[in-house]
């Protein structure tokens, strides 16, 4: 009788537990119908940046990403007076690259070509409609997202909302109801100078882009991340890309893509991944290493590969640093050396000058002779701006901070001189 007495005890302890109230943050998405997001991109008046994002450079040109709406055109003929010359409204941009005269633009789920035989009046021409279907609009923060409902149309942003739950004590909560975390596919914030082709001035060739870019031109064919797939597109008829009939699978979290030679670098949340293009249908692994889970973008001169390493927001993990990795064997990379840094985001180099972007402790430049003490030799630290991206390049370094864009002449790279900015 007396464990009987305790058995109805525990029962009733069990049943009385009280409810909590359980509130955390959530990614809430925001639809938009097929047919307003595929609206015809038109090239309209200048409008003001307001939000830094991918930089690009061909032609004397900067073309800088407005996330999820479009890209703004700007004249840098003169560095000291760059001239915002338009705006190509294409709803779901995220990051572009240049070939000849065509600009292509991963715009959330579709592929759109854009005909730039002139700047100043850009034609769509082509687009190929749901090539990235798991596309979504980057996320600021490690939170879950509600489900996505794909008859509701194209997910084209997200909106913040706290969310609350009543549950029992035990079990305990395991999570958002209805929510999931997912990858997204945006070219991000970021980037350095990953020479497609160093432009010349002429109508031909490819462009400069960052190295945060998830889409680069390498001879005939545009490579794009879709978060774990590496997906070719020929460009022997550039106005129409051809879509491959095979992709390649890659590891998840994938973020940026760097062409350099014959190789293509890749970093993802867990360390960096080479890919040769002797097949360019068809790249093939030869080698990879790995860190902790951070942001990692990429960059290359000659036979080391500069890796950032940023721990933040949706990033994840707790460390902050610059690796020099050795890539001369692409087979069997090492890492050389870390470097401690505050928050790096965009890398550039050009010869012996490396620029670092390390955020809210500015723009950082360094003498990098010997790559492998690169980190130890530093010449200045400007950290009266933001840095967030940068493209050095023809001895002028172009600069997204989060208030604008800033252009430095650095032919003495202890002494930047400013030469123009235009604030957001």
């Amino acid at each position: 009788m007396k464990k009987l007495g305790i058995i109805l005890i525990a029962l009733v302890a069990l049943s009385s537990c009280d409810k909590t109230t359980n509130k955390y943050m959530c990614y809430e998405p925001v639809y938009t119908d097929s047919t307003t997001f595929r609206a015809p991109a038109t090239f309209e008046s200048a409008k003001s940046i307001t939000k830094d994002g991918a930089i690009y450079f061909k032609d004397n040109y900067l073309f800088i990403v407005e996330p999820n709406k479009g890209i703004h055109f700007i004249d840098n003929n003169n560095p000291s007076n760059p001239i915002n010359t338009g705006f190509l409204n294409v709803m779901g941009a995220s990051g572009l690259s240049i070939k000849d005269n065509f600009l292509y633009v991963n715009a959330m789920v579709d592929l759109v070509t854009i005909d730039v035989s002139s700047f100043s009046n850009p034609v769509e021409v082509n687009r190929i409609q749901e090539c990235f279907p798991s596309a979504l609009p980057l996320m600021d923060r490690n939170y879950p997202t509600k489900t996505i409902d794909k008859s509701k149309g194209i997910v084209t942003d997200w909106n913040v909302v706290e969310t609350t739950e009543d549950v029992n004590d035990f079990p305990q909560w395991n999570g958002c109801p209805g929510c999931e975390f997912v990858t997204t596919f945006d070219s991000g914030v970021g980037g350095g100078i990953s020479a497609e082709s160093i432009s010349n001035g002429s109508s031909t060739g490819t462009g400069t882009s960052g190295s945060y870019a998830l889409m680069t031109i390498m001879g005939d064919y545009l490579y794009v991340v879709d978060n774990w797939r590496l997906r070719p597109f020929s460009l022997s008829n550039p106005a129409v890309p051809a879509e491959s009939e095979s992709y390649v699978y890659l590891s998840w979290n994938v973020e940026t893509i760097f062409p350099n030679g014959e190789h293509l670098y890749m970093g993802t949340t867990t360390g960096m991944m080479i890919y040769e293009t002797s097949n360019p249908e068809n790249p093939t692994k030869t080698g990879s290493i790995s860190h902790a889970r951070a942001c990692d973008p990429v960059t290359v001169q000659g036979n080391y590969a500069y890796v950032t390493v940023r721990s933040a927001g949706w990033c994840g993990g707790d460390i902050n640093q610059l690796d020099v990795v050795d890539i001369t064997d692409k087979y069997n990379p090492y890492l050389v050396e870390s470097f401690e840094m505050n928050d790096p985001r965009g890398v550039g180099i050009d010869g012996d000058t490396f620029f670092l972007c390390d955020g809210d402790a500015g723009l950082k430049v360094f003498d990098a002779e010997n790559p492998d003490e690169v980190g130890d030799h530093l010449l200045k630290k400007f950290g009266n701006i933001f840095a967030v991206d940068i493209i050095p390049i023809n001895g002028v370094a172009m600069v997204i901070g989060d208030d604008g864009l800033y252009q430095y002449d650095y032919s003495d790279p202890t002494d930047l001189q400013l030469l123009s900015e235009i604030k957001f």
